[in-house]
């Protein structure tokens, strides 16, 4: 008898085991079909793509959706809309892009693009002042894309040492609205 109950639980033990064994040789990997590109990584069957790409399989360099011309209109400080356009070309590095807007010539901003799951935007590195010299003023831009086709470029010039008013007093407001062409 005490034989019997040893069979029977070794063999249920072993049946298990088989069944186990079995049961997760049968799951499917989620990653199996997935081909990441570009150094991307796959996990539950989507590619998590390095900074710089994006795309299902991350096939796509991010600035490509900002590169082209943009024709639109500049107002500054709330006056009459000025016929203006922005050119976005791909930076040195790969997250990089340069932007010439026209009205703001000969200067040539350089950023880095900004993605997350509701706005693409451009951070841009090299903010200044057009009061050449001044340690007191500094010149700020923020850059957007929305639908891949409208881009909006707001300066904002700051006086961020300021004895009467406080300091981060806009002194200067400019904006860019246009649509991309080419």
């Amino acid at each position: 008898m005490k034989i019997w109950k040893t069979t029977l639980l070794t063999g249920i033990l072993f049946t298990a085991v088989i069944s186990a064994i079995f049961y997760t040789s049968c799951t499917q990997d989620a990653c199996n079909n997935v081909n990441c590109l570009n150094g991307g990584s796959c996990g539950n069957g989507i590619c998590h793509c390095p900074t710089g790409y994006e795309g299902p399989q991350c096939q796509t360099l991010s600035t490509t959706r900002y590169i082209g011309g943009y024709a639109g209109f500049t107002s500054c400080n709330n006056t009459q809309q000025v016929i203006d356009s922005a050119f976005i070309t791909a930076g040195d590095a790969i997250n990089t892009v340069n932007i010439v807007l026209n009205s703001i010539k000969p200067k040539v901003l350089q950023g880095y693009i900004n993605n997350n799951a509701s706005t693409y935007s451009i951070i841009v590195t090299n903010n200044d002042s057009t009061l050449n010299g001044s340690t007191f003023y500094e010149r700020l831009f923020t850059i957007t894309l929305q639908s891949d086709n409208s881009l909006s470029i707001h300066e904002y010039e700051e006086n961020i040492f300021n004895t009467v008013s406080g300091p981060d007093t806009i002194i200067n407001k400019c904006t860019f609205i246009g649509q991309k062409f080419n």
